[in-house]
Parts: C-alpha cells; structure tokens; sequence
C-alpha cells in the first residue's frame, strides 16, 4: 500500500477499553493514595510516611499503593503537585476578586495568606517537609503558579519573584509559630511586601 493510499483510508477511531471500570477505579485509587500520603504528611511528618503506612491509611492493598507510586518519592512528588495546583487554583479564584475591584489586593492576599498560616499551617508545613526531602534527593517540584499571578497586578517578574520569597518566607516562619497569628500581622506583612502594588 502506498503512503497516499494510507493517508486516505478511514481510520477507525480508538475506543478506551473501560468496560470493567478500571479507568474510573485508577483514577480514585491515586486519589485516595495521594489524600492519605498528604494526611500522614500533614499529621507526622516525611518521615512517617511509607508504602504500607499509606495503604493503611487510604484502605487499599499495599500492591496497590506501590503499583501507582513505585517510590515513596513517586508519592511525595505527586502529593506536593496536587497541593501546589489546589493552591494555585484557589490563589487564581481569589486573585479575580482584587483584578475586578471587588477587593483591594492587600485584603485578598491577606485572606489568603492568613488561611495559609492558621487552618492550612499543617498541610502547608508538611509541603515544605517534602520539597526540602526531595530536593536532597535531587528532586524538585515546580512551583510557578504564584509568580504569574502576582505578575498580572503590574509586577515585573524580578519584583514577582521577589513578592512570593517574601510571602513564603513568612508564611513558613508564621505557619511554625506555636501560637495564631492575628491578621493584623499579616496583613501588616502583605502591605511592606506588596507596596505600590496595593
């Protein structure tokens, strides 16, 4: 058969083999693996978290586990991004109400920060225990959600960057405090940080 030939043949479209469901059970098998690796992380730490810890915590098989995430880094890998993509999604939904001039900027970032460093400290916390365990592994997690949000109230992307250091400095220094932060700190924290941009 020629190539022109070939190219000119109906192509029977490729139907997904689901019949029995595994798709759908894959995909919510990695979800309760990656929801109960980011619980045991948020709860005890990195180093609490293994294979058969997580199997127990999401009630799967071990194989399971280790069939979706072969290495427990796999798994703090994969958690560290869903949680970096939550956040970014919620930092980008939140950001629509400062862009619009429902809210001025320095209140919807203290919003956010604040969350961050009270009801999320813990969660926030164990993300920062993974992306320092990874990277001395030589492993990283992209994190650049942040930066273009900022970029879209007028920073350049020096002063963007330089913004989120700052943002995530205190909110790992804040989220660590044994006691709660009031929102008067932060938001007097967001308004040094973000000066002209307010």
């Amino acid at each position: 058969m020629s190539p022109t030939a070939a190219a000119t043949e109906p192509v029977e479209p490729v139907v997904p083999v689901d019949l029995d469901g595994r798709r759908r059970r894959g995909v919510a098998s990695r979800r309760a693996i990656l929801d109960a690796a980011s619980g045991l992380i948020a709860e005890v730490g990195v180093g609490a978290l293994t294979h058969r810890a997580v199997a127990e915590a999401a009630g799967l098989p071990l194989a399971r586990v280790t069939y979706h995430f072969p290495k427990v880094d796999d798994l703090m890998q994969a958690a560290a991004r869903r949680y970096l993509q939550d956040f970014d999604d919620h930092l980008r939904a939140t950001a629509e109400a400062a862009l619009t001039g429902d809210r001025s900027v320095v209140e919807v970032v203290t919003d956010v920060l604040h969350g961050l460093v009270t009801d999320g400290a813990r969660e926030f916390l164990g993300m920062v225990e993974v992306r320092i365990a990874l990277s001395r592994r030589g492993r990283t997690v992209e994190d650049t959600g942040i930066v273009p949000i900022i970029e879209a109230f007028g920073a350049d992307r020096p002063r963007a960057l330089s913004i989120a250091a700052a943002m995530f400095g205190f909110a790992v220094l804040a989220a660590a405090e044994p006691g709660t932060i009031e929102r008067t700190q932060v938001r007097d924290h967001v308004r040094t940080v973000l000066g002209g941009l307010t």
